[in-house]
């Protein structure tokens, strides 16, 4: 007999602490709802526009740890997880392909989902490498240029160029030209830098801004971003033959602006689409 009150006894506790657990209030830091979004997308050849099945996808965070990889299969589709209102970076490589990354960042609209083209190009290079001495040669050339500038803006008069002047400087801004796909300088492309690069040390308070544009070939987004990838290099290349950063700027404009017919959808000849792959220059103060 005692032995069975002392059972019954056992398990009254039992139930009492489990009629307690279950009456526990729930606090913000047992359960906290969580925010995600979920970018996806597809990894294509930036020439052919076709799948590349066999890509890898690295996706990080903002200090560069890898937090996942995916190897995409025959639709070259990838998808990842992401938290809201974090600055994400999206890598894509394969073989004999130049790796491309990107860097995102989610807002606070949970279960969005984001859209975004990895294209991957061979022999393109998405940023330029400069050695020490190179570092070193360009920041002296930065102060020449700094004092330079600074001698002549204290003696030369307020006065701007006369008409004749002003027309001789605007005929020799000439545009330059890309091939299709591509963000590289041709030699015709840097005789023509050249002479805007004598004309700015001609005139050390000219300031001019590089504007970009592409065809209307690709999608929107990618005509976009080689816009100012063009933009960036006809500015780099300027900017290390000796002209201040602060003189010189560049925008891409994608295909908003074109100088013919050839818009999405219509036909038009190779010769007339270059036309519209192209860097301007305007002059934004003598």
């Amino acid at each position: 007999m005692k032995l069975v009150i002392r059972f019954l006894f056992i398990l009254s506790i039992i139930n009492l602490n489990a009629q307690i657990e279950q009456t526990e209030p729930v606090t913000e830091s047992s359960v906290r709802t969580q925010c995600y979004q979920v970018v996806k997308g597809e990894v294509r050849d930036r020439n052919t526009s076709e799948l590349l099945p066999g890509a890898e996808v690295i996706l990080s965070d903002n200090e560069g740890n890898v937090l996942e990889t995916q190897l995409v299969k025959e639709d070259a589709a990838f998808s990842f997880e992401v938290n809201c209102t974090t600055i994400y970076k999206l890598e894509g490589k394969r073989a004999d392909f130049t790796p491309e990354s990107t860097s995102f960042t989610t807002t606070n609209e949970a279960n969005k989902e984001l859209k975004l083209l990895i294209s991957l190009g061979k022999g393109d290079i998405n940023f330029l490498i400069y050695s020490k001495a190179d570092k070193k040669e360009e920041k002296v050339a930065e102060k020449v240029d700094e004092k330079i500038e600074e001698i002549v803006q204290t003696k030369l008069p307020d006065a701007l160029p006369d008409e004749s002047v002003k027309t001789t400087i605007d005929k020799q801004l000439n545009p330059v030209y890309f091939d299709y796909d591509s963000s590289y300088l041709s030699k015709e492309a840097k005789v023509e830098l050249q002479e805007i690069v004598d004309l700015m040390k001609e005139y050390p308070r000219m300031i001019i801004q590089c504007e970009a544009h592409t065809d209307s070939k690709g999608p929107d987004t990618y005509n976009t971003w080689m816009a100012d990838r063009r933009a960036n290099r006809t500015v780099d290349y300027i900017i290390k033959k000796g002209i201040n950063s602060s003189r010189i700027s560049g925008k891409g404009f994608g295909a908003t602006q074109l100088v013919n017919h050839c818009s999405k959808d219509v036909a038009c000849t190779e010769e007339q689409q270059a036309k519209n792959r192209r860097t301007e220059f305007v002059i934004i103060k003598r």
